[in-house]
């Protein structure tokens, strides 16, 4: 059990060497920070082109966009106007 013990703890101190000294985090966070602007970006042009497509469609027109890499589907109906929801019983 000793054995087994002294092992892990050699090993923790090995790994806590390498994580604050020989891990190079600014490279890893730099990473992280581009593909984060990256998914940005891309949702919101993503959302560009849904409202250009649905202000230039005819009414009636049924626009819908795939789901994208940070968004759901959407399903637009141009020009139809407000839907009334059902009232809700209390």
């Amino acid at each position: 059990m000793n054995v087994i013990s002294a092992l892990v703890r050699r090993w923790a101190m090995e790994g806590q060497a390498f994580v604050l000294d020989g891990f190079a985090w600014q490279p890893v966070c730099g990473v992280l920070l581009v593909v984060a602007v990256v998914g940005v970006v891309a949702e919101r042009s993503r959302r560009k082109t849904l409202v250009a497509v649905t202000t230039q469609s005819p009414p009636g027109t049924l626009v819908a966009q795939e789901r994208g890499m940070t968004g759901s589907r959407m399903w637009i109906e141009v020009g139809a106007g407000a839907h009334e929801l059902p009232e809700s019983e209390s």
